[in-house]
């Protein structure tokens, strides 16, 4: 009899067990997380490279990838292709300019014109991440072995500390 009565209560506190997991749990939260973590939109966080990927890979993927896709081909609603891009291909400092504060306006890319916004990353990210990111994309896209460094980008973000606004392409063309 007290055997019995020992089984019984383990299979109540098995049902009860059950039955508040399933009214304290809830997937949404995590399923959420999950999104915004793809997203890049934890940017707060210092993103961790991955085993077998570099840092600018990982910033590409945490900032870029949403808009010109992973494969860097761009897309139709999203950010202009930056494979074989005369603006990747171009000076580094007008793609440094870009990331630190956004581009507004048309911009022909691939004989294709695009009128999004881009927007600004340097109050997001540090000098040599966005070191790190350029390099990513200037030698995948690009073709160009040469890095883009830390230095490079301290130096336009100096001098264009007083700027607030994006740059437009006019701009941005009128600077070495």
């Amino acid at each position: 009899m007290m055997k019995r009565d020992v089984m019984r209560e383990i299979r109540l506190r098995r049902m009860e067990t059950a039955l508040l997991s399933r009214l304290y749990f809830s997937p949404f939260p995590a399923l959420l997380l999950l999104v915004f973590s793809a997203a890049g939109c934890l940017i707060g966080r210092e993103q961790m490279p991955k085993p077998g990927t570099d840092a600018g890979r990982v910033q590409f993927e945490a900032y870029c990838a949403a808009c010109h896709q992973p494969d860097g081909s761009g897309g139709v609603g999203g950010g202009p292709p930056l494979a074989e891009s005369s603006w990747v291909r171009g000076p580094e400092s007008r793609l440094i300019r870009i990331v630190l504060h956004g581009l507004r306006g048309p911009i022909e890319v691939a004989g294709e014109t695009y009128d999004r916004e881009m927007l600004s990353f340097g109050q997001v990210i540090s000098d040599e991440q966005i070191a790190s990111l350029l390099t990513y994309v200037r030698s995948r896209w690009g073709r160009i072995d040469r890095p883009v460094t830390a230095e490079q980008v301290r130096q336009i973000r100096r001098a264009s500390a007083d700027r607030s606004g994006y740059w437009t392409v006019e701009e941005l063309l009128e600077m070495p």
